[in-house]
Formats: C-alpha cells, structure tokens, sequence
C-alpha cells in the first residue's frame, strides 16, 4: 500500500508525466542507509566512485567504511562557483587509472 502511495505521489509530482511502478520503489531507513545500500549493489570492495569536491563529509563514513568502496575526490574550485569542469573529472580519473582502481560511476549530490 505505502509503495502504490509512493508511486502515485511521485506520478502527481511530476505532473502526471512519468508513471512510476510500485515493484520498483525501494524504501530505506534514510540517507545514510539508502547510500550505503546502493553502493553495495554497484560496486565491489576497492572499486571507487567519483565525487566532486567539496562534498559531504559523512560520504568519507557512510560510502566507503562497510562496502569498503573508495572515494575519488573531483576537485572543485571557488574561483569558478564550484562548478564541475571536464578537466577535474579527468585529472580524477586518470588518478584512479594510474593506481589501478575502477571506477564504478560519478556521485553528483
């Protein structure tokens, strides 16, 4: 019931535009936990995500500490509004190349 709720809720929040399913809405206890579950299913123990800089301080805990994922910072400067630029995520993967770690995906918060 609280998934075809949830479903239907979303479906009026986006303006009847998209339909969501019901069997698809995955719930979790908050963030934290609903972060750290989504790591586990995308990455394996070393594997590492990109995250632009600065961000979240508790991610350093709630990404990496039990899923044992790593955290590649994509460094972000004031002098642009920390805004992402293609050299920053470039400098980042190519340092996670260089130390031979996989790159499971980019983590935009």
């Amino acid at each position: 019931e609280f998934r075809n709720a949830i479903a239907s809720f979303m479906g009026k929040a986006r303006g009847g535009r998209v339909k969501f399913d019901p069997s698809r809405i995955v719930m979790g206890g908050g963030a934290t936990g609903a972060s750290e579950a989504v790591i586990f299913c995308l990455a394996d123990p070393g594997d590492a995500f990109l995250i632009p800089s600065p961000y979240y301080a508790a991610f350093d805990r709630d990404l990496q500490w039990r899923t044992r994922a790593q955290i590649i910072p994509v460094h972000c400067n004031s002098s642009n509004n920390f805004q992402i630029t293609r050299e920053a995520l470039e400098v980042a993967y190519k340092k996670a190349e260089e130390s031979n770690i996989k790159v499971k995906g980019l983590i935009i918060t």
